[in-house]
């Protein structure tokens, strides 16, 4: 038999759901979202939230957080359908492919980064998120993602470089560094003696493997500048003066690829083309549900779109929806002219 809290998590359920299809839109009837006219139907969210309330047994709510409960959930639901039917039609958009072996790799990986197939659930139930939402939204929708990326990275290739560097306070101390390296001065000796950098000073100046745009712009634009085994410097950064050295390069094809070295190649390429996408996308959401937040990319409820905006300066508001000191001493005023008697007219 279903605890008190699930009956009365079906009958909140169901009221809110029946009360959205009272909303008066030009929505079809079923729908609770569409998605440049994909309808997204209420039964899914139904079922979705019906599917969490049966992996939980809380102590039954209070009606009134019960409602808000549901309300919730049914936002972050219906949020995460409408990036999924954008990120869709965005896939399909640039005819995409990805195959069984894909979706398979990204489940591996979530359950290997939540801890095991036993933590899954519990995991998927902390997320707001059910097993069937997450075998058939979740995994296909990091797929689509993966897919896009590695279609952005065909045939580009990333360069990475070997870098040395010796940091110093001032210019004149890197001009002395400089002068002793083309005297013939060991550059891993100098590092050791002189560098002020804490991390790679102990170690020769090694700074390992560098790609584009991950350092400073100053030293990323010299050492993808410089020629192999040259002395470059002094080079100003925030940090002080840098004497630079490269002693290796590498140049890969997308193929041969780490995941965190496609994101640094074809990332913000990616990132520029999934915001377009959002915003070009034509969302309509029941309002009993909320309200579309293409910023955030969720649904929040009504009237909260772009909230997090600063207030306007010359607004003051009071603490949880209290007068203000100069709203109180307005109405005051007000209340006192509506004592005074009224001036007889002159006749």
């Amino acid at each position: 038999m279903p605890s008190p809290s699930r009956l009365l998590a079906i009958g909140v359920l169901s009221a809110l759901l029946a009360a959205c299809g009272l909303a008066g839109t030009g929505l079809p009837a079923d729908a609770a979202a569409t998605v440049d006219g994909e309808t997204i139907p209420r039964s899914t969210i139904e079922e979705a939230i019906a599917e969490l309330e049966e992996a939980e047994d809380p102590a039954a709510p209070e009606a009134g957080d019960q409602d808000e409960l549901v309300e919730a959930r049914q936002r972050e639901l219906l949020g995460l359908l409408i990036v999924d039917e954008v990120l869709t039609g965005l896939f399909e958009q640039r005819d995409a492919t990805y195959d069984e072996e894909d979706l398979e790799t990204v489940r591996a990986d979530v359950v290997e980064a939540v801890g095991g197939e036993e933590q899954l659930e519990p995991t998927l139930a902390q997320a707001q998120l059910t097993m069937t939402i997450f075998e058939e939204v979740f995994v296909p929708q990091q797929a689509r993602v993966l897919a896009i990326r590695q279609q952005l990275a065909e045939g580009e290739v990333l360069e990475t470089r070997t870098v040395r560097h010796i940091l110093v306070e001032e210019e004149d101390e890197a001009d002395d560094v400089v002068a002793e390296l083309e005297d013939g001065a060991d550059f891993g000796e100098l590092a050791e003696e002189r560098s002020i950098d804490p991390g790679s000073g102990a170690e020769g100046g090694e700074l390992g493997e560098i790609s584009p745009e991950t350092t400073v712009p100053e030293f990323d634009e010299a050492v993808f500048a410089a020629e192999l085994d040259e002395v470059v410097g002094p080079v100003e950064s925030q940090f002080g003066f840098h004497v630079i050295e490269v002693t290796d390069e590498q140049v890969r094809e997308a193929d041969e690829l780490e995941d965190a070295e496609l994101d640094q190649l074809v990332g913000p390429e990616l990132n520029e083309l999934i915001s377009a996408a959002f915003a070009e996308a034509e969302v309509e959401v029941d309002p009993a549900f909320g309200e579309w937040d293409p910023e955030q990319q969720t649904v929040v409820p009504a009237g909260q779109v772009g909230e997090g905006s600063e207030a306007e300066p010359d607004a003051p508001v009071g603490p949880e929806g209290e007068l203000t000191p100069e709203e109180l001493e307005e109405l005051e005023r007000q209340m006192e002219e509506m004592e005074e008697p009224a001036e007889p007219e002159e006749q």
